[in-house]
Protein backbone atom coordinates (compact mmCIF):
# COMPACT_ATOMS: atom_id res chain seq x y z
CA UNK A 1 0.00 0.00 0.00
CA UNK A 2 1.38 3.37 -1.00
CA UNK A 3 0.36 6.57 0.75
CA UNK A 4 -0.65 9.16 -1.86
CA UNK A 5 -0.61 12.85 -0.93
CA UNK A 6 -1.98 15.42 -3.36
CA UNK A 7 -1.97 19.20 -3.40
CA UNK A 8 -2.42 22.05 -5.84
CA UNK A 9 -0.05 24.96 -6.33
CA UNK A 10 1.60 27.14 -8.96
CA UNK A 11 4.84 27.42 -7.01
CA UNK A 12 6.78 24.95 -9.21
CA UNK A 13 7.49 24.58 -12.92
CA UNK A 14 4.81 22.81 -14.93
CA UNK A 15 5.19 24.74 -18.17
CA UNK A 16 8.80 24.66 -19.39
CA UNK A 17 10.03 21.27 -20.60
CA UNK A 18 13.72 20.92 -19.76
CA UNK A 19 16.29 19.83 -22.34
CA UNK A 20 17.30 16.97 -20.02
CA UNK A 21 13.74 15.61 -19.60
CA UNK A 22 13.30 11.93 -20.46
CA UNK A 23 9.86 12.88 -21.80
CA UNK A 24 7.48 15.83 -21.51
CA UNK A 25 6.15 14.68 -18.10
CA UNK A 26 9.34 14.88 -16.02
CA UNK A 27 8.40 17.94 -14.00
CA UNK A 28 9.18 17.94 -10.31
CA UNK A 29 12.87 18.63 -9.81
CA UNK A 30 12.13 21.98 -8.13
CA UNK A 31 9.31 20.43 -6.07
CA UNK A 32 11.62 17.57 -5.03
CA UNK A 33 14.42 19.94 -4.01
CA UNK A 34 11.97 22.02 -1.98
CA UNK A 35 10.50 18.93 -0.28
CA UNK A 36 13.91 17.43 0.52
CA UNK A 37 15.23 20.74 1.90
CA UNK A 38 12.15 21.25 4.07
CA UNK A 39 12.12 17.67 5.37
CA UNK A 40 15.81 17.98 6.21
CA UNK A 41 15.09 21.16 8.18
CA UNK A 42 12.43 19.21 10.10
CA UNK A 43 14.87 16.49 11.13
CA UNK A 44 14.43 13.90 8.39
CA UNK A 45 17.34 12.62 6.36
CA UNK A 46 16.30 13.24 2.74
CA UNK A 47 17.86 13.30 -0.72
CA UNK A 48 16.81 13.83 -4.32
CA UNK A 49 17.64 10.62 -6.20
CA UNK A 50 16.80 10.98 -9.89
CA UNK A 51 14.40 11.82 -12.69
CA UNK A 52 11.96 9.12 -13.76
CA UNK A 53 9.64 9.01 -16.76
CA UNK A 54 6.74 10.35 -14.64
CA UNK A 55 8.59 12.86 -12.43
CA UNK A 56 11.23 12.51 -9.70
CA UNK A 57 12.25 10.01 -7.04
CA UNK A 58 13.60 10.95 -3.63
CA UNK A 59 14.47 9.18 -0.41
CA UNK A 60 13.61 10.10 3.15
CA UNK A 61 14.38 8.56 6.51
CA UNK A 62 12.59 9.48 9.71
CA UNK A 63 12.54 7.60 13.00
CA UNK A 64 14.52 4.70 11.55
CA UNK A 65 12.04 4.19 8.71
CA UNK A 66 13.25 4.67 5.13
CA UNK A 67 10.85 5.74 2.40
CA UNK A 68 10.92 6.05 -1.36
CA UNK A 69 9.23 9.39 -2.11
CA UNK A 70 8.00 9.77 -5.68
CA UNK A 71 6.83 13.11 -7.06
CA UNK A 72 4.69 13.61 -10.14
CA UNK A 73 2.28 16.21 -11.46
CA UNK A 74 -0.85 16.88 -13.46
CA UNK A 75 -0.88 20.37 -14.98
CA UNK A 76 -4.23 22.17 -14.92
CA UNK A 77 -3.50 23.45 -18.44
CA UNK A 78 -4.82 26.92 -17.61
CA UNK A 79 -3.22 29.42 -20.03
CA UNK A 80 -3.52 32.16 -17.40
CA UNK A 81 -1.67 30.03 -14.80
CA UNK A 82 0.75 27.80 -16.74
CA UNK A 83 2.45 26.42 -13.61
CA UNK A 84 -0.75 25.64 -11.71
CA UNK A 85 -1.58 21.99 -11.26
CA UNK A 86 -1.92 19.03 -8.97
CA UNK A 87 1.16 17.47 -7.40
CA UNK A 88 1.33 13.85 -6.30
CA UNK A 89 3.67 12.64 -3.56
CA UNK A 90 3.75 8.86 -3.17
CA UNK A 91 5.37 7.32 -0.09
CA UNK A 92 6.46 3.72 0.06
CA UNK A 93 8.29 2.24 3.05
CA UNK A 94 11.42 0.22 2.47
CA UNK A 95 10.49 -3.30 3.62
CA UNK A 96 12.23 -6.65 3.51
CA UNK A 97 10.87 -9.45 1.37
CA UNK A 98 9.84 -11.21 4.57
CA UNK A 99 7.86 -8.14 5.71
CA UNK A 100 6.17 -7.88 2.32
CA UNK A 101 5.22 -11.56 2.27
CA UNK A 102 3.77 -11.36 5.78
CA UNK A 103 2.12 -7.97 5.20
CA UNK A 104 4.11 -6.29 7.98
CA UNK A 105 5.51 -2.78 8.40
CA UNK A 106 3.20 -1.20 5.83
CA UNK A 107 3.10 2.54 5.34
CA UNK A 108 0.00 4.29 6.62
CA UNK A 109 -1.50 7.78 6.62
CA UNK A 110 -0.57 7.95 10.32
CA UNK A 111 3.19 7.64 9.59
CA UNK A 112 5.17 10.57 11.05
CA UNK A 113 6.63 11.43 7.62
CA UNK A 114 3.12 11.84 6.22
CA UNK A 115 2.33 14.29 9.02
CA UNK A 116 5.46 16.30 8.30
CA UNK A 117 4.72 16.51 4.59
CA UNK A 118 1.15 17.61 5.28
CA UNK A 119 2.42 20.29 7.68
CA UNK A 120 4.90 21.53 5.05
CA UNK A 121 2.25 21.74 2.36
CA UNK A 122 -0.14 23.51 4.70
CA UNK A 123 2.42 26.08 5.84
CA UNK A 124 3.43 26.72 2.22
CA UNK A 125 -0.17 27.58 1.36
CA UNK A 126 -0.80 24.72 -1.05
CA UNK A 127 -4.44 24.12 -1.93
CA UNK A 128 -6.60 20.98 -1.62
CA UNK A 129 -4.04 18.99 0.37
CA UNK A 130 -5.33 15.41 0.71
CA UNK A 131 -4.09 11.97 1.76
CA UNK A 132 -5.19 8.74 0.15
CA UNK A 133 -4.08 5.31 1.26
Amino acid sequence: MTVHITCKTDRFNLSVVGAEFINECCFGEDFSKWLVDELSRMGAKADVICMEDYGWVNSAELGGITYLVSVGSSPAEDPDRPDFGEWHVLLERKRSLFEKLLGRNKEAPSDPLVGRILALMGSAGFLDVQVQA
